[in-house]
């Protein structure tokens, strides 16, 4: 690849998740074409269709649902050529299945999740072979946040579980006492950004599992209002309602790989 020419990639899929990797940051640095689920490519940078075929690429990342992937993977092949290096975002879809879809053992397998908007997201990589991880690559994956390399394809699954899906559940127990906050102090207002920064002052004062078991400690005194509060939570099993929330998401991320059930890509 020339120094002085930008690398080229292709989004193949372009949903929620590609349009939170793909930054102005990142377009600053990469040529970005995307396939949407119509089948009409765009030009990112300069926000117009493509109509001629390019099989150029440098890069392609797949950000297609699985299922599309397991049932239609081969109709992508037509976009590489012997330069271009798979990304995989797939939840799920194993190495050995896209080298036997494309022919190619150019692949490696990313989890990023949707704060890479704001260079934010927790990316973990797999792959088989190192060299694959070229100077350019590292600096795209840099673009959406920090990068943890992993050992084997199921913490793949794992990462899944907790940096892929974890954004939502989050998003969900924070929204569940934003409202039930609400709901308490009627007539008064709460604002919900005062319950979010709440949760924000906490998590940057107590930045391990050890200091939060330490902090809920120091402010639970015995028979009192915290106290109460945090014997109820512990009464209705709460771990063990995040834990199998967790399980169930990596659980799913392992099984589906064996299911190809036909969708319309």
């Amino acid at each position: 690849m020339s120094a002085t020419r930008k690398p080229k990639a292709l989004f193949i899929g372009y949903g929620h998740l590609a349009k939170s990797l793909i930054t102005k940051k990142l377009l600053s640095f990469v040529n970005i074409h995307a396939l949407n689920s119509k089948g009409a490519i765009k030009n990112i940078n300069f926000k117009k269709k493509i109509s001629k075929f390019h099989n150029d690429y440098d890069y392609i990342f797949l950000l297609i649902r699985p299922n599309t992937f397991l049932s239609f993977g081969k109709q992508f092949q037509k976009y590489l050529s012997k330069k271009t290096l798979i990304i995989s975002c797939m939840a799920g879809v194993k190495l050995s299945t896209i080298e036997k879809t494309f022919k190619t053992k150019k692949i490696i397998r990313i989890m990023p999740n949707v704060m890479a908007l704001n260079t934010r997201s927790q990316t973990h990589i797999y792959m088989k072979n190192k060299n694959l991880f070229d100077s350019n690559l590292k600096k795209i994956l840099y673009y959406f946040g920090t990068i943890t390399n992993v050992r084997n394809e199921d913490q793949i699954n794992f990462a899944t579980s907790v940096f892929g899906s974890g954004p939502a559940f989050i998003a969900y127990i924070v929204n569940i006492f934003i409202k039930t906050s609400k709901k308490l102090a009627k007539p008064y207002n709460v604002n919900d950004k005062d319950v979010i920064e709440l949760f924000k002052n906490i998590l940057e004062t107590n930045t391990s599992s050890k200091k939060l078991d330490e902090f809920v400690s120091s402010i639970s005194s015995k028979k009192g209002t915290t106290q109460a509060g945090i014997n109820y939570i512990k009464s209705q099993r709460t771990e063990k309602i995040i834990y199998t929330s967790l399980y169930k998401a990596y659980k799913r991320a392992k099984e589906i790989d064996g299911s190809k059930k036909k969708t319309k890509p």
